[in-house]
């Protein structure tokens, strides 16, 4: 079995910038407010999967303590960074966690503009046949 490193995390933060979903100081001063709070959201949900990897919207918004709304919009955020899937259920939305935030890369292009490569780990190693490996 698999043991997720999500509740490891304070809320989905990166221990040494103590931010939600990794992010560095830098990028998060960027952000509007609204999209912060999004993000917090976000982490919060990381966190409240435990050690399960898929739960109904409406269970895992529970152990999150938040109501549906602030968990859409938590969702919405992790969508986005493509670290769930999202299927329709009986009784509502399933979110099945397939990556884990690592870390936000500051890259500086050869125009001097300043761009930000995200890092996620799969939580399953992908396959790939054996012809392709070098």
């Amino acid at each position: 079995m698999l043991a997720l490193t999500v509740p490891t995390l304070v809320a989905g933060a990166a221990p040494s910038e103590g931010l939600p979903l990794g992010f560095p100081a830098e990028l998060w001063a960027e952000m509007s407010e609204d999209h912060r709070t999004a993000c917090t959201k976000a982490a919060a949900l990381l966190a409240a999967f435990g050690e399960k990897r898929t739960e109904s919207l409406r269970s895992v918004s529970r152990h999150a303590g938040m109501d549906i709304g602030d968990a859409l919009a938590g969702l919405r955020v992790l969508d986005g960074m493509d670290l769930v899937e999202v299927e329709s259920g009986e009784r509502g939305p399933i979110v099945t966690l397939v990556a884990l935030p690592e870390d936000h890369v500051r890259i500086v292009g050869p125009d001097g503009a300043v761009r930000w490569v995200f890092v996620a780990r799969p939580l399953d190693a992908p396959e790939i046949p054996p012809e392709q490996l070098n």
